[in-house]
């Protein structure tokens, strides 16, 4: 319910706004950490570090909030939704980057920072449309949800976007 709210208050702006990738309601998700290409044979080994480590993390409410850009609105690339309180995600972020790392992935280093993304940028937008997507999100407060599990995904990239795949899913306490 809470990506299907969200979806209406996007359909309601984003034939207002220049040309952007817009992620798909169904492909929505929270990297918590981006893993790159890997061996098959390391998904038993990540899933088994990621569920020794989240299994023990206590379930918790959240909801979406507020808004911003990557890198910035000067530089947009990148539309996101926040994610509230940030402080859980960060938490799981570090025990799940921790858990990757130990089965042998290399990250990237990337800071977390608790979001969805709504969509990519390929061309600059005018100050004018960064404004209406900023006044449009920023109040944005969705109603509260239960965080429960993390599930990791294999991405395969297609022309109709990404195709996301579950390899396994860790419940949370």
């Amino acid at each position: 319910p809470v990506i299907h709210d969200l979806a209406g208050r996007v359909a309601s702006v984003k034939t207002r706004l220049p040309t952007a990738s817009w992620v798909r309601p169904e492909s929505q998700h929270l990297t918590f950490a981006f893993l790159g290409e890997q061996d098959q044979s390391l998904v038993p080994t990540i899933c088994g570090e990621l569920s020794s480590v989240l299994s023990k993390v206590p379930r918790f409410r959240a909801g979406l909030k507020g808004c911003g850009f990557f890198p910035n609105s000067r530089n947009a690339r990148v539309g996101w939704v926040g994610l509230e309180p940030e402080k859980p995600f960060v938490d799981v972020a570090v025990l799940a980057r921790e858990a990757v790392k130990k089965a042998g992935v290399q990250l990237d280093g990337a800071e977390f920072k608790a979001h969805l993304t709504l969509m990519r940028l390929r061309d600059r937008w005018p100050p004018g449309s960064l404004e209406l997507f900023t006044r449009t999100f920023r109040d944005y407060s969705s109603a509260p949800f239960d965080v429960a599990s993390l599930t990791l995904f294999s991405s395969t990239l297609a022309p109709t976007g990404a195709i996301h795949t579950p390899l396994c899913a860790i419940s949370l306490a």
